[in-house]
């Protein structure tokens, strides 16, 4: 390895306009300093920042950046500097250490108490106790320096631009830390480990205040481009005036819904139209890549896509954003709820694609028909409406049975002593929370002996079975989906009528509906939502 030019006195630089003695010798010497340092903890040390300190304020402030700065990283800096470092002969101008307070009696023994640091952590404490006042010095002379360091010529992709940051400033402070405890003249200062050690911490503990070179803006967003493969996330959202926004920037541009009645473009983003006036609502969403296949109308009231132009590529929604580029965007919004009859959610699908023309792919909303200027469409009650307050209070996990032909004493000891039984017109219902019993087959065979018994259970793991027995045997018993056979007893294919299980959307309603049909049962509201909770509160 060549160590040439290390030293000011072999540089061919000339004198520097405007510039003190000390800082034209630093910076003529940090040139060859730099060629020494590898880019990778260069870079580094370029992105480096600090966590919040919480420690015991002991030493100089340099000393701590140095303990919080990774380990391995300075050790594979002292690596790469210290032959060179041990060949420098920078010497600081005498009135540059002239304030530093004389070297205390006693010090360099007191030190022997200070074991068990790193190779370049124990010769910095050295030096602080040795020198007081010198660490202070260096930190403030590099500070001062580091302002007439000129990076605008950094060039390249992030890791290049980032890595000339820290190799930089690391040289800088490699320069000054050596001149000036050349300068100071003891054996504690001359060690390269001490120079090297102080340089990183004082780098370690200044950088992350300085700006990065007028290339690294450019160069980030690059990389975050070039990384970038798509995101999904669900946050919940701000929804004011009836509507949120998908925006980078807010804006008084006004959201016009009439094409589509659910989503509009508006400066930097767009807009959705919600049932919801005020609040926070969830949304699903989701970037791609690549243009999507048709979508899935069956879950949702409205489904539209519009495109929008991003200005930036920076727009947020919660804790998701845009692609990291401007350019055409198209986003499809699937919508439901929004006429208050039920859950109102959101889903955002959003790629990249040339504009386009607006395009609704569903429409059957009262919400959307107004927007648009259409007559409202009359709305069906779907079958299982009346009873999804009971699925919703039995949460994520239970079985509903109900049996007809027996009375409370002829079921209860067929379930669970925490069950729920219950006597109704005709027979009788058992709740049970998060248990299974109902669904047993040879359970219903006895509990259909003298007429019907027909149960439904989910659990935690979206599993369920909806079960029907009459006189003593099971007609079906099947987990409820759209392609599911359960054979073609009149009976139970009146109970399955309109029910789309198909359609995920409040099966667990749609199963104890079908229940309910079989039996022919009413279930009591009243009744069932006190025990229920008196139930779940123990």
């Amino acid at each position: 390895m060549v160590w040439a030019n290390l030293n000011p006195a072999s540089s061919s630089r000339g004198t520097i306009t405007g510039m003190g003695e000390f800082e034209e010798l630093v910076l003529a010497a940090a040139p060859s300093i730099e060629a020494l340092i590898p880019a990778e903890p260069a870079a580094e040390l370029g992105r480096y920042q600090p966590r919040q300190w919480s420690g015991p304020q002991y030493g100089t402030p340099a000393q701590r950046a140095l303990d919080d700065f990774p380990g391995l990283t300075a050790e594979r800096l002292l690596g790469a500097l210290e032959l060179g470092v041990a060949k420098l002969t920078l010497t600081a101008p005498e009135n540059v250490v002239s304030d530093l307070r004389p070297i205390p009696d006693g010090s360099t023994f007191s030190l022997l108490s200070y074991g068990g640091q790193s190779a370049l952590k124990e010769p910095v404490t050295m030096v602080a106790a040795v020198h007081p006042g010198a660490i202070e010095l260096i930190t403030e002379q590099v500070r001062a320096t580091a302002a007439l360091l000129d990076l605008s010529d950094a060039a390249g992709d992030e890791d290049a631009v980032v890595a000339k940051h820290g190799a930089a400033h690391l040289a800088l402070a490699v320069a000054v830390s050596a001149a000036v405890l050349r300068r100071l003249g003891s054996p504690t200062s001359v060690n390269p480990s001490a120079v090297i050690g102080i340089a990183i911490g004082v780098t370690a503990l200044l950088l992350p205040g300085i700006p990065k070179p007028p290339a690294y803006a450019q160069a980030l967003l690059q990389k975050r481009r070039d990384e970038y493969k798509g995101l999904s996330w669900s946050p919940s959202v701000p929804v004011s005036d009836h509507q949120f926004l998908f925006v980078e920037e807010p804006s008084l541009s006004q959201a016009d819904f009439t094409a589509t009645g659910l989503v509009a473009a508006v400066d930097t983003g767009f807009a959705v139209r919600t049932g919801l006036a005020e609040g926070a609502i969830g949304v699903m969403s989701e970037v791609v890549l690549d243009p999507p296949s048709d979508p899935e109308t069956r879950h949702w009231d409205e489904v539209a896509e519009i495109s929008f132009t991003a200005v930036n590529g920076d727009a947020r929604l919660g804790h998701g954003t845009m692609p990291p580029w401007p350019g055409e965007f198209r986003v499809r919004v699937s919508a439901r709820g929004r006429d208050g009859d039920d859950d109102e959610a959101y889903e955002l699908l959003i790629w990249p694609a040339p504009y386009a023309e607006p395009l609704v792919h569903k429409k059957t909303d009262k919400v959307g028909h107004r927007l648009r200027g259409e007559p409202e469409p009359e709305r069906t009650i779907a079958p299982e409406a009346g009873l999804r307050w009971l699925a919703d209070l039995l949460g994520e996990a239970a079985t509903v049975t109900i049996i007809t032909g027996l009375d409370v004493d002829d079921v209860v000891d067929d379930f669970e002593e925490d069950s729920i039984v219950i006597e109704i017109d005709g027979g009788v219902v058992v709740v049970e929370d998060n248990n299974y019993v109902g669904s047993n087959q040879e359970t219903l065979e006895r509990l259909s002996r003298n007429g019907k018994a027909a149960s439904f259970f989910w659990n935690v793991n979206a599993l369920t079975t909806l079960s029907f027995a009459r006189a003593g045997e099971v007609i079906a018993a099947e987990e409820p989906w759209e392609e599911a056979e359960f054979g073609d007893d009149p009976e139970v294919v009146a109970a399955l009528d309109g029910l789309d299980f198909g359609d995920w959307r409040h099966t667990n309603a749609k199963g104890i509906t079908a229940v309910t049909r079989f039996t022919g049962s009413e279930l009591p509201r009243d009744d069932l939502t006190d025990a229920i909770e008196e139930l779940l509160s123990t």
